[in-house]
């Protein structure tokens, strides 16, 4: 039976170092692949390995060889910084009107692959592990921005058409 924790990872305060590596003060230089394998690391050990890994750059053995006070801190604070960071991208989808609904929107949902095929699509990169590469700020900018263009083209198009309406 798993034991609950006095404390939660994510309410952690980001230590100024893990073993002999300074930790960063935000998570805001991690491409949209790091982003990604941080999202999709579950819980358990290998939890504190990959975070201290894809963040730091330290092997299992460093991570292992670490103060595991450290090691927990700076996880939990990594674990709170990702959830804001996937907050800002889930701000960024728009709620599906009944005729998007109908016409069976909720099919056209492919997680973070389908993010990478966006912006692959959308700058014109062909090999998509090459996205894995870019700063997940640019893909959040990107993203926010294209969102707010086909909010406009929306609104814009109720527009037109409730004139033409009132026209005819």
């Amino acid at each position: 039976m798993a034991r609950e924790l006095p404390f939660k990872l994510e309410e952690l305060e980001r230590p100024y170092k893990v073993g002999k590596r300074k930790t960063p003060e935000n998570l805001d230089e991690l491409s949209i692949g790091q982003l990604l394998k941080l999202s999709e690391t579950r819980d358990g050990a290998e939890l504190f390995f990959i975070v201290c890994e894809v963040v730091l750059g330290m092997s299992e053995e460093e991570t292992a060889e670490s103060d595991a006070v450290e090691v927990v801190s700076f996880v939990g604070w990594v674990i709170s910084q990702v959830k804001k960071i996937n907050g800002l991208f889930e701000k960024t989808s728009t709620p599906p009107d009944d005729k998007e609904i109908k016409a069976g929107i909720g099919e056209l949902k492919f997680g973070m692959f389908g993010l990478l095929d966006w912006y692959a699509q959308r700058m014109g990169i062909a090999d998509h592990h090459e996205v894995e590469g870019v700063s997940w700020l640019i893909v959040y900018k990107c993203l926010d921005m294209d969102t707010k263009r086909q909010r406009y083209n929306k609104r814009l198009q109720e527009v037109i058409a409730n004139e033409y309406r009132r026209k005819h």
